[in-house]
């Protein structure tokens, strides 16, 4: 197979492939961010569940704490009628003092803990609705590019493979002067139509169509460079 039709073979190949991609529309792209999202919102979930459990382990501790701080407080005020003496009288009060402050503390920090767990009881809730909802749409756009291309994944993959071999047998000159067109344009090739190239719409010299149809030279279009070749609708 000449050099020329090692390219169109490429070119037909990667334009194939484009008019299927074009089939999924932006649903690829959709699902992809719909995913990230998803992933957004769970890594969140995980951490706030996990603050959430370490708040109420604090709460309960802080609680049975504060039990334990009142029952010293009522023992320390009944103690209080029963003291002797002076020295007695001011060690009570010290501790009694004390446990006051604690409980205080303690009274601050349940009340603390209880609204950040409201608020993230809220988010985790608010949340898990967003989860669900994300979840049911990314399912929803996976059946249908599901179904819309049912019929094409083998093809596509077929397309994939025979790209793999058509670019081992093209000479490396003129398959990186392809790739570079192929980037820039969408196409690294291009089939002159009406005597112009069909991907910039140049307009071709007579001896320039009569090389590309009846000499089959590798030539490339003089505006755009994007290599030039001839096909009839039957070939």
């Amino acid at each position: 197979m000449s050099e020329l039709n090692n390219l169109i073979q490429l070119h037909e190949t990667n334009e194939r492939l484009k008019e299927i991609h074009e089939l999924k529309g932006n649903l690829p792209e959709v699902l992809n961010k719909l995913k990230i999202e998803l992933d957004d919102i769970n890594q969140r979930q995980s951490q706030n569940n996990d603050e959430l459990e370490n708040l109420n382990s604090s709460l309960s501790s802080n609680q049975n704490t504060l039990t334990d701080s009142n029952d010293k407080l009522k023992k320390y005020n009944d103690q209080l009628f029963n003291v002797t003496n002076t020295k007695e009288y001011e060690a009570l009060i010290l501790e009694t003092d004390q446990i006051k402050d604690l409980i205080t503390n303690l009274n601050n920090d349940v009340s603390d803990a209880n609204v950040k767990i409201e608020s993230l009881e809220e988010e985790i809730k608010n949340n898990q609705e967003s989860i669900d909802q994300l979840s049911s749409e990314i399912s929803k756009n996976q059946e249908i590019l599901s179904t819309e291309m049912a019929h094409t994944d083998k093809e596509e993959q077929l397309l994939v493979k025979n790209i793999d071999q058509y670019t081992k047998k093209v000479d490396d000159r003129y398959l990186a002067q392809y790739n570079k067109f192929f980037n820039k344009y969408g196409q690294g090739m291009a089939r002159v139509l009406r005597n112009s190239c069909s991907n910039c719409y140049t307009q071709l010299p007579a001896q320039m169509l009569v090389e590309i149809e009846h000499d089959k030279k590798l030539i490339t279009c003089p505006s755009c460079s994007v290599f030039l070749y001839h096909k009839t609708e039957e070939e």
